[in-house]
């Protein structure tokens, strides 16, 4: 079975949570150590970074606005004009990886981020020794990106926002030859995600059709009814975005949640397999007392049973 430092990506009875830090570190180290910690007070099972230099996966050209108010507004309120000052806020700079590894660990949290280039693929597994590797929505048909992480035989966790099916079934073909494929991660390429776009069915869609592990990669606010669905639908691996509770200026705050909210989510989380049950039907030990008094007897139709008449309830 697929594993991240000894636990399980297919546990269906504890799915594995990670913590997705993004550029909320503000590029400010001890916000970043602040954020390990967070995540794994809040029960997180991993923290996720974000690797990549802003020169290297996008054009420097103006950022395409006019189309949503609310986009608007957030690329106003983070005062930038073009698409590498955008991004130049979320990379985490590489000598941090290290020693946020090496804090992770001592949490008893994994250390994952998110390569955005083969370079930076490289750069995690060679040289930081990351347990597995996250891809983003945006490269899932980036070819080389995926060929460089099916070569690793590391677990790989792969999101598919804004995907079609084909794209989707293109991007496990290219895994063919690898250890294992891809856990593909349902998710809505909208920051936030409104609550009914999420499409939760697509879960089991995904699952069904390749047989294998499938998660949910959660951009919505929701703390409990969202996650909680997901996982009734059959996510192992769930994603949610993390900042720190005083912090409503990074780039991803809009849509994270504070470490209390994630420390609710997780506990939803955990409760869920429980109450989903094995889905054999049968009695509960809570209810045989109610049962044996609520059966009418065969004898004269009046409840209870004559079995429970006679005091053999227990």
């Amino acid at each position: 079975m697929l594993r991240i430092d000894g636990k399980r990506l297919g546990d269906s009875q504890r799915p594995y949570i990670i913590a997705e830090a993004s550029g909320n570190h503000h590029r400010d180290y001890a916000t970043a150590e602040q954020l390990v910690c967070a995540a794994a007070k809040a029960g997180a099972d991993a923290i996720k970074f974000q690797s990549f230099e802003a020169s290297d996966i996008c054009a420097d050209v103006p950022i395409l606005t006019g189309y949503d108010a609310a986009h608007d507004a957030w690329i106003q309120s983070l005062g930038v004009t073009r698409l590498r000052e955008l991004f130049a806020l979320g990379g985490l700079p590489r000598a941090w990886h290290a020693p946020l590894k090496a804090l992770a660990e001592q949490q008893d949290i994994a250390f994952l981020s998110t390569p955005f280039s083969v370079d930076a693929a490289r750069f995690l597994v060679e040289e930081v020794g990351v347990p597995a590797l996250k891809i983003a929505s945006g490269d899932l048909t980036f070819a080389p990106l995926l060929a460089y992480a099916a070569s690793t035989r590391l677990p790989v966790i792969l999101s598919t926002g804004g995907a079609t099916f084909s794209e989707i079934q293109e991007a496990y073909h290219l895994f063919y030859h690898a250890l294992w494929p891809p856990v593909f991660m349902h998710c809505v390429s909208a920051y936030p995600c409104e609550d009914v776009w999420t499409n939760l069915r697509a879960i089991k869609t995904i699952r069904d059709r390749f047989s294998w592990l499938c998660g949910f990669s959660d951009h919505t606010l929701s703390t409990d009814l969202v996650p909680a669905l997901a996982v009734a639908m059959g996510a192992t691996v769930i994603e949610k975005h993390l900042r720190l509770a005083d912090d409503m200026t990074s780039v991803d705050a809009a849509h994270s949640l504070t470490p209390s909210q994630f420390r609710q989510m997780v506990d939803v989380i955990r409760i869920v397999p429980a109450i989903l049950g094995d889905g054999v039907k049968t009695p509960h030990v809570s209810e045989m007392h109610d049962r044996k008094w609520a059966r009418r007897s065969p004898v004269d139709w009046l409840r209870p049973t004559e079995e429970a008449r006679a005091g053999h309830w227990e």
